[in-house]
Order: C-alpha cells, then structure tokens, then sequence
C-alpha cells in the first residue's frame, strides 16, 4: 500500500566543497544519485544541486556559497531515511570521497532540515532525470506514455501470490476485488517500442509485454522459478539496456529490466 504522504520523510541538506575540489566533487555526487535510485526503493525523490550560473539575471537573496550542495531528499518513512544513512551505498560515499567536502570532526560539515510535505507535486521526467541511453530530442515530444498494465488472471489468488512472492507486491483491492499495484512516486524516464517479431526467438512472439524494474536480473529469475515460473530470455543487452524475460505460472511473459 502507498503511505500516506504525511508519513513521508523531506529534508534538505547543505554541504560545502573544499576550494579545487569542485570537479571531482560533481562527478562523485552523480554517481551518489545514480546508485541511490539504482540500491534504495524507499528513497523517493533525491535531487542534488548546485548553485546556478552567475553572471545571470537569476540572483540568490541572500548571495549563496559558490561551493554549495544543496540536497532535497524525500523518503517513504523515517525507517527508510535511517537506511539510507547507514546503508552501503552513502557509506561508501562517505568514505571515499568525503574529503571532498568541508569537515567536521571528521566527517563532511552539513546543515539539515527536515519536513513533512503539505502540498505540491514533483512532474514526472522533468526533475533533473538524466534521459535513458535510446533517447533522443524527438523522444521528448513523445505522448501517450504506458502507466498502467494488466495481468487478466485465469486463478487470481494463485497469481497474486506468484507475483508477491517475486516482486514483493502488495495490492489494494478495487471493485469485484480487482488487485491494484499501487507504485510509489517515480522520476525514473519512461521508455516504450514497437519491434518486428520473430516467432523462433524465445520473447519476439506478437503481441504486448511489460517489463518490470529490478536491480539482480539473475536474482529475480530465480524468485521466479522458485515461485512456479520459468526462464524464458536470459540476461541480454541491447542498445544500452540490460534485460531478462520470465513466465508466470500461467504462462503471461514479464520482462525484467535493470535501471538505466
């Protein structure tokens, strides 16, 4: 079930960047954010900034420090927030590049607040998500994009727990107990295709797929078989991207698709 959004944990945190550091500090916090969306699920929106280009008509009242880092972080509870800073993925950060950063008692110096969203919104794909590798200019004025799939069960409760099992799902039931997969808020970029088939080739027959977001490719398939599916495309890369297919135990192909 998605919590509401009072349960949910903002904040925002401030660090500063040693003087001559300032390019090795930038290329550190991109992959900071790239491996936080890629390890953590509980951690909802996690933007990093930088002060904005002087010598514009844009002024900051009052004037910031050029070296700044300004971080806005939204996570699903305080539980997740307490992972994330003692997780492996901001650990390491830490330790590897924290002298990056102005210190105190031997850690980065950092001002931080915390809050409760009251209102508002965050756009999808237009928070700073870097573009996936297949897109392109046109790609942006693509409209219509896919935001719900269905699985038409022939044994729902079976395939409930198939998919509880594999993915971690948990449902919100609707009229004549449909089972809704509610998701929580994303930024991730939205990526769809129309291929030629290949009936030979196991995940080329006509017809739809929907792929679904894991970080271990090898580790879901497993679940998969394990919960009464089977293997039916093993880790390929094409263009960029990194997938794998699997079959419920009624035979519905589900794509598999690590973050890009």
């Amino acid at each position: 079930m998605i919590l509401p959004t009072a349960q949910r944990l903002s904040l925002t945190s401030t660090w500063f960047i040693r003087p001559g550091c300032e390019a090795a500090a930038d290329a550190a916090l991109h992959a900071l954010a790239a491996a936080v969306e890629r390890e953590e699920p509980d951690t909802l929106v996690y933007l990093v900034h930088r002060p904005h280009a002087v010598g514009t008509t844009l002024q900051s009242l009052p004037p910031v420090d050029a070296r700044s880092v300004l971080f806005f972080e939204i996570y699903r509870d305080a539980e997740a927030f307490q992972r994330h800073v003692s997780g492996p993925v901001f650990t390491s950060f830490v330790r590897e590049h924290g002298e990056l950063f102005v210190q105190s008692n031997g850690a980065p110096f950092t001002f931080v607040e915390f809050m409760v969203t009251l209102a508002g919104f965050v756009r999808p794909g237009e928070a700073g998500a870097s573009p996936s590798p297949a897109s392109s200019q046109a790609a942006t004025a693509n409209r219509h994009p896919g935001v719900m799939f269905e699985v038409i069960a022939r044994d729902q409760a079976a395939l409930t727990r198939f998919y509880t099992e594999v993915f971690g799902w948990q449902y919100a039931l609707g009229a004549s107990g449909f089972a809704y997969v509610p998701f929580a808020l994303q930024t991730t970029p939205l990526l769809g295709g129309i291929g030629q088939t290949e009936p030979d080739t196991p995940g080329y027959a006509p017809g739809t797929h929907f792929y679904l977001r894991v970080d271990d490719l090898d580790a879901a398939i497993e679940r998969a078989v394990r919960a009464g599916g089977k293997r039916l495309v093993d880790p390929t890369v094409v263009d960029g991207y990194t997938f794998a297919m699997v079959t419920d135990p009624e035979g519905n192909a589900i794509g598999l698709i690590k973050p890009f």
